[in-house]
């Protein structure tokens, strides 16, 4: 008894999706007759089950079914079975009666109604969507009718034609839809900003509408909300104040470490400063970003003066550092630092070859 359990186990561990089946052609012994079952034989081998061995009621198949057919309204019966590993036909009489207990209405009797459509029929529904939106897209127009539009007519100039609808172009259907997209997100959020309209309908609102902002909130018939450009003024003013603080305060601290020049002006701008320690030189850029950090744009801006001065090495000092704090551009090397670490400043410029 014990050997031939020994067996299944083993034939279990070298073949881990092994079936009854298989254990009986290829060791020609009954698993049930040496463990109380399948299951059993999986776990004394150690081996994870290809599939559960507990048995479900008919009350929790019919449960499983239904919640299926409540998301997948639309479902046909080999599919039902294919996702929920049930022969449902053992719970319910057909398909028709599964989607009647789900309270869903049994979607084969419209699917056939739609299928013998005559062609006038089909071209009618068309043309009525087209009067009721002119701006309805060919995929929409085939998910309502259940019609392939190419089949019916054989351009959408033709059909806007037999419409009586002048055509609207595709690029002009996408610029309405995101213009009305903004008009309803105003709507719903009347103190919405423009970097709000930009980050939550992905688009640019002074792209869209002449008039920028003011046209999108006049469109929405929402007030603008004015006061809130008093308030921004100040806070620009109190940011401008802070990083002017923090560029004098970083500037500071680095001419203890060599001669520092500030705004330095080469090809493509202004370099926030120039510091040359021991015959070496090194150009760094001050970023106070509160609302987000150093990205590689800003290394890409340095490494324009990095070229501009013929110089190798860039610091971008900032006051919450990235993951990524080292860049390398071709033989330009940019470190980011934050105010604690500019004493680490001395030693990076004189490990550099």
């Amino acid at each position: 008894m014990e050997e031939k359990k020994r067996m299944i186990t083993d034939y279990l561990r070298k073949n881990p999706k092994a079936t009854y089946k298989d254990i009986r052609r290829d060791l020609k012994l009954h698993p049930n007759r040496y463990f109380s079952g399948l299951k059993e034989a999986f776990l004394k081998a150690g081996v994870i089950p290809p599939r559960t061995f507990d048995f479900k009621t008919p009350e929790e198949k019919r449960r499983i079914i239904i919640d299926y057919i409540r998301k997948n309204p639309m479902v046909g019966g080999h599919t039902i079975k294919k996702h929920t590993k049930i022969n449902f036909q053992t719970i319910f009489k057909n398909t028709e009666e599964a989607f009647e207990a789900a309270g869903i209405k049994y979607p084969r009797k419209n699917r056939r109604k739609l299928y013998l459509r005559k062609v006038n029929e089909r071209k009618e529904e068309i043309i009525r969507l087209i009067k009721e939106n002119s701006e309805i897209t060919l995929p929409e127009i085939t998910r309502r009718t259940g019609t392939s539009f190419y089949k019916i007519f054989k351009s959408v100039k033709e059909a806007y034609k037999e419409a009586g609808v002048e055509e609207v172009k595709g690029s002009s259907k996408i610029r309405n839809r995101k213009k009305k997209e903004i008009i309803d997100f105003i709507k719903n959020n009347p103190k919405a900003t423009q970097r709000d309209l930009n980050s939550n309908c992905r688009t640019h609102v002074q792209s869209l509408f002449k008039g920028g902002i003011y046209e999108a909130y006049k469109r929405a018939k929402v007030s603008y909300p004015y006061e809130r450009i008093k308030v921004y003024g100040v806070v620009i003013k109190d940011i401008k104040r802070r990083a002017r603080e923090f560029e004098d305060r970083i500037v500071l601290k680095l001419s203890g470490y060599g001669k520092v020049n500030r705004l330095v002006k080469s090809k493509r701008g202004f370099a926030d400063a120039v510091l040359e320690r021991k015959g070496k030189k090194a150009i760094v850029e001050i970023k106070d970003y509160q609302s987000h950090k150093i990205s590689l744009s800003e290394a890409k801006q340095l490494n324009k003066y990095l070229e501009d001065f013929e110089c190798k090495l860039g610091f971008l000092v900032c006051s919450k550092k990235p993951k990524k704090d080292k860049f390398l551009i071709g033989n330009n090397r940019i470190y980011v630092l934050e105010e604690s670490e500019l004493k680490n400043i001395p030693s990076i410029i004189e490990g550099l070859s």
